[in-house]
């Protein structure tokens, strides 16, 4: 086998170079648009904070945590804050007024904060999250209040640091880190690009493709099956090691069983593109050939794993 892994590996380092280059490429303007689309997922709130005291901020960093919102403040000169919502700059403007901290302290918020939102489901959203986060804020001064009723007085920071040394942290986001999965929806979408990108092999490695040396090459026993197995498990193990690098860079570790569907479906993959590689001689034929192999195969390995 030493020949053909020089020939096909050795030989066409450059075109391994070329290939991986390609996917980490696609891989990246993957990453590019995922970020501009969760970018514009995100919720644009205005906040024009009137108070400026450490309860108005500590509100205002408690709705940033949000991984759903993006926060835009103003200078506490501006008259019409609502303007950015009619302009369609942000789904909900917010003014947090003087004296917010005491009556704050007092319980006494109603009607306190000024919003001007939009009347449609996102615009609900922008306003349970501004609720959520003032609930939270509220929360040690209602404790305070009931223990002054119970005659337990307590100052309102020694309620603040117990309140938060004693809430408990959320499990959910550390169960769907260490879990084993069977499938992933959005490796398995990355993944299905990635089997149509790297389709350019046949581009790559054209050189292979010459019928005298073939010929000639057929006459040893079993030489063509040494030179396309050979082939297929190169790439095979290249591609099966972009989908362990993508799951771990994203954190999703997947089951033993995923893996090995994903293996068993990139080895027919590439036997299908060796076909095309070594049987088809007319470049168009061959390109046509296989995008729509890459495509068809990108579309069963979605359908299998979604």
């Amino acid at each position: 086998m030493k020949p053909y892994i020089q020939l096909v590996v050795f030989k066409q380092w450059l075109q391994y170079i070329l290939l991986v280059t390609t996917i980490v490429i696609a891989l990246v303007l993957i990453g590019i648009g995922y970020r501009v689309a969760h970018d514009n997922f995100k919720i644009p709130i205005t906040i024009q904070d009137l108070d400026q005291t450490t309860a108005s901020k500590s509100f205002v960093n408690k709705i940033k945590q949000s991984d759903y919102v993006t926060i835009k403040k103003v200078d506490e000169d501006e008259s019409y804050i609502e303007d950015d919502v009619t302009k369609k700059e942000a789904i909900l403007s917010m003014q947090i007024p003087k004296g917010f901290s005491q009556k704050l302290k007092e319980n006494r918020l109603k009607e306190t904060i000024q919003l001007y939102g939009r009347d449609d489901f996102i615009g609900g959203i922008a306003v349970e999250i501004v609720s959520s986060s003032l609930y939270e804020q509220q929360i040690p001064n209602i404790i305070y209040e009931h223990l002054e009723d119970m005659k337990q007085h307590q100052s309102i920071d020694a309620i603040n640091k117990s309140y938060h040394k004693h809430t408990p942290e959320s499990k959910i986001k550390f169960v769907s880190l260490t879990k084993q999965a069977q499938h992933s929806i959005s490796i398995s979408l990355i993944f299905a690009v990635i089997l149509f990108v790297s389709a350019v092999q046949v581009v790559l490695h054209y050189r292979l493709n010459q019928q005298a040396a073939l010929q000639r090459l057929s006459q040893y026993h079993l030489s063509r099956f040494k030179l396309y197995s050979t082939y297929v498990m190169t790439h095979t193990i290249l591609l099966l090691l972009v989908l362990l690098a993508v799951s771990l860079y994203l954190s999703q570790p997947l089951s033993l069983i995923f893996y090995l569907k994903s293996l068993l479906l990139i080895l027919i993959y590439e036997i299908g593109i060796v076909f095309i590689l070594f049987h088809i001689q007319t470049i168009s034929h061959r390109l046509f050939m296989t995008f729509i192999y890459a495509l068809a195969m990108g579309i069963v390995y979605l359908i299998i794993f979604m």
